[in-house]
């Protein structure tokens, strides 16, 4: 139950990040539509399929790495290989803020 309320909360807190940071760039340029999203440790992308279908319902590119956690170095590689291949710039949203890996592989 707990771990159940625990991934609600996440999740609103990503569509919550994912709205303003969409908004905030949206203000700046029309032209940004991709949002790369990197999954915490111990989970994958799946796990995020709702608020990836809302995402694409209002008209985004979304991209979900799934790291293989075999090292930090492997981790940083997929998320740039994953924002390597968008169309244009990118909104990077990191679901685990505890891990480094999504911010390393933005920068």
């Amino acid at each position: 139950m707990l771990r159940s309320a625990a991934s609600i909360v996440g999740a609103a807190f990503f569509i919550l990040l994912a709205g303003f940071s969409a908004t905030s760039i949206h203000a700046q340029s029309d032209t940004v539509k991709n949002i790369v999203s990197v999954h915490g440790a111990w989970a994958d992308g799946s796990g995020w399929r709702g608020v990836y279908e809302i995402l694409v319902k209002d008209g985004y590119n979304v991209s979900m790495v799934q790291e293989p956690e075999t090292t930090f170095q492997d981790d940083v590689a997929a998320t740039k290989r994953s924002i390597a291949l968008q169309d244009g710039p990118c909104i990077l949203i990191p679901t685990n803020t505890g891990r480094r890996s999504p911010i390393k592989g933005g920068i």
